[in-house]
């Protein structure tokens, strides 16, 4: 991966859209002066007022660059603050490029991406790297929630819909009046794929939900060693 150095840079608030279940997309533009890139699947910090920063996937493609996206959850005060800080003021403060995990070459392997809440950030920026690069290869999205009132607005699900390479697959686990797929994400994985051994495989959410996932697909015959997570890095088993 040919990243160049982490940069701290002050970006343009583009615009910030409610896209349902307290998630927030907010779009940042990078000065015409930044010379940096990313890599789909890496993240950035974004800076609070009080200073400190806050990983956030790029939810974005490289193509996309100057322009950023991110997928906030406002799920506690400092993220609702953070939402109307940054709507108040005309720019944000990031640092970036974060993260080894990503997607920098495109082969004939199949992709199956597996993200919880909004951990599909991380697989929007990969789905929509592989769109615009026209890819082939098989992919998997499993999009997990508790609820259906969990999912929020992805506009891009339209355009992968119409991908004939791609499945989606949205699974909600805590939701009795869900007419859906029900159950836990590596379930539905396990049901639908007989063999793991071809797939890279990334997983995007809580660490608890990572490992879980992890220990499922190894039992259903995946190798450790396909599967990618920032939660690897950042909480490692003891």
């Amino acid at each position: 991966m040919d990243n160049k150095p982490i940069q701290t840079i002050a970006c343009a608030v583009q615009s910030i859209q409610d896209l349902g279940a307290n998630v927030y997309q907010l779009k940042l533009l990078l000065p015409q002066s930044a010379n940096v890139n990313h890599a789909a699947g890496q993240y950035l910090m974004l800076a609070a007022q009080q200073g400190d920063f806050y990983p956030f996937s790029i939810a974005s493609a490289p193509q996309q660059l100057p322009e950023l996206e991110l997928h906030i959850l406002a799920h506690d005060n400092a993220a609702v603050d953070l939402i109307e800080q940054l709507k108040e003021q005309p720019e944000a403060r990031v640092q970036l490029p974060m993260g080894d995990v990503c997607l920098t070459d495109l082969d004939e392997r199949p992709l199956l991406l597996i993200a919880a809440g909004t951990g599909l950030a991380q697989m929007h920026s990969m789905l929509e790297h592989c769109r615009q690069q026209n890819a082939q290869m098989p992919i998997h999205l499993y999009w997990g929630a508790k609820t259906e009132e969990d999912f929020y607005s992805v506009p891009a699900v339209a355009l992968w819909r119409k991908m004939p390479n791609v499945q989606l697959h949205k699974i909600v686990s805590h939701d009795a009046d869900w007419n859906g797929r029900s159950g836990l994400l590596y379930e539905a994985v396990c049901h639908d794929l007989a063999d793991l051994k071809n797939f890279r495989v990334f997983v995007s959410g809580s660490p608890n939900m990572v490992y879980a996932t992890h220990d499922a697909l190894v039992k259903c015959g995946m190798q450790a060693e396909q599967i990618q997570a920032d939660v690897f890095s950042y909480a490692p088993r003891p």
